[in-house]
């Protein structure tokens, strides 16, 4: 499978552009979008952005988050929104002018969640300040710091598999691992992960990981493996999924030179 990246945007530069952000409430209903997007048409005016945030209960009104380019408007922003609030399926439509006009930017949502949990983003650069900056200052120490916080979040990342095994009738360790830890890799965007082998007596897996954030993070090559974070994830939620305390090695490395990233996950000796 390829994979294409995804901006996941909330915000957009356009120097010389004038935008306006709303946020948009309405009921799930076919060409829904069309209707919209044909009255912004008539007005001149064209939609830049959309991001949709799904209730929690499918089939709910979804929230959308719009960024809108009326730099050509042939007709006040109060109009385009009085007419859009005429549509059956609309139920709320709030307006925000960004404080610099071609800096468009959410400013709505707050806080941002998946699944009800509340998630913060973090962009590569600060990610490489907190996992190089802290290699160089505390050496070797920050391998077993950076392996331990991975852990942490590994256990509670296990709890919350488990959760969503349940609802969707998935209860083997296994099957929970394989089907909902490794496939929710990516989409978070910690990289795409593979599971090579995995078995339940004796406890192992065997992980394979094209672009893992942790390595992608080596400024030059290195002799060993560079990933203790993500290593940790994933031997913390094997401990919680499998009820035994794992750990967890890296045996190829991007940062070595390899085409990927390999993992053993095993009971801890």
């Amino acid at each position: 499978m390829e994979f294409e990246p995804f901006d996941i945007g909330r915000f957009l530069i356009a120097p010389g552009k004038k935008f306006h952000c709303l946020l948009i409430e309405a009921e799930l209903m076919p060409g829904a979008l069309a209707k919209l997007a044909s009255i912004a048409a008539e007005y001149g005016v064209k939609i830049s952005y959309v991001s949709y945030s799904m209730p929690r209960k499918y089939g709910e009104p979804v929230k959308a988050i719009v960024f809108i380019d009326v730099t050509d408007a042939s007709a006040p922003i109060e109009q385009l929104l009085e007419e859009a609030r005429k549509l059956e399926f609309v139920k709320e439509i709030r307006d925000a002018k960004p404080e610099v006009e071609s800096f468009a930017l959410d400013v709505f949502s707050f806080p941002l969640v998946i699944d009800g949990h509340r998630v913060i983003i973090l962009r590569e650069d600060g990610i490489k300040g907190i996992i190089n900056g802290l290699r160089k200052r505390l050496g070797s120490a920050a391998e077993a710091i950076q392996y331990f916080l991975g852990f942490e979040a590994g256990l509670e990342f296990g709890k919350n598999h488990r959760k969503l095994g349940e609802k969707l009738g998935i209860r083997k360790a296994t099957e929970i691992f394989s089907k909902i830890s490794a496939p929710l890799f990516t989409p978070i965007g910690f990289g795409v992960m593979n599971i090579l082998e995995i078995n339940e007596n004796p406890p192992y897996a065997l992980i394979r990981v094209h672009g893992c954030f942790e390595c992608e993070c080596a400024t030059e090559k290195s002799d060993m493996p560079y990933s203790h974070l993500v290593r940790g994830m994933m031997a913390g939620a094997f401990t919680e999924l499998f009820g035994i305390e794992a750990t967890a090695r890296e045996i190829k490395c991007i940062a070595k030179g390899d085409p990927y990233c390999e993992f053993e996950v095993y009971p801890r000796k």
